[in-house]
């Protein structure tokens, strides 16, 4: 699992079983602490979330093809972080969109580094060899805070 899943994981399951232990036991008057779990290497930064739909005629040369174009990306320096995957086949709900073909999620220190990736030679050409895949491709960047 990666890093942020894990976090993603383990701090509502470590929650949950505080509470579950804090309820069981409430004759006992101690106190528990949580503490919270964080990566050490974690600071500020900027995510940057590509989706992206690939045209019906893709075969499956050609997906493999996008898919070691994309894992180049990771090689443009100001990416501090990289993951790169399918959609999950999550069960459907009201909110959840996993119509997507793959998803990019590039973390990034600030809006500087990722205006260096933008214009990168590793992504542009990523960009050339590649859009003529993409049915659609849809974007999301967020500032991340402590």
């Amino acid at each position: 699992m990666q890093p942020i899943m894990q976090r993603l994981f383990i701090l509502p399951l470590l929650f949950l079983s505080l509470t579950f232990l804090t309820t069981c036991n409430q004759e006992k008057e101690e106190v528990i602490e949580i503490e919270r779990v964080i990566d050490g290497d974690m600071e500020p930064g900027l995510i940057h979330t590509v989706y992206f739909w690939l045209n019906d005629d893709v075969d499956e040369a050609s997906a493999m093809n996008f898919e070691e174009g994309v894992s180049r990306l990771e090689g443009v320096p100001t990416v501090k972080r990289f993951f790169f995957g399918p959609a999950a086949s999550t069960p459907t709900r009201g909110v959840t969109d996993n119509s997507f073909d793959y998803a990019l999620i590039l973390w990034f220190d600030d809006v500087a580094g990722h205006d260096v990736y933008q214009t990168h030679p590793i992504h542009l050409k990523f960009v050339e060899e590649q859009e003529a895949k993409f049915k659609r491709v849809q974007v999301y960047d967020n500032v991340l805070s402590k």
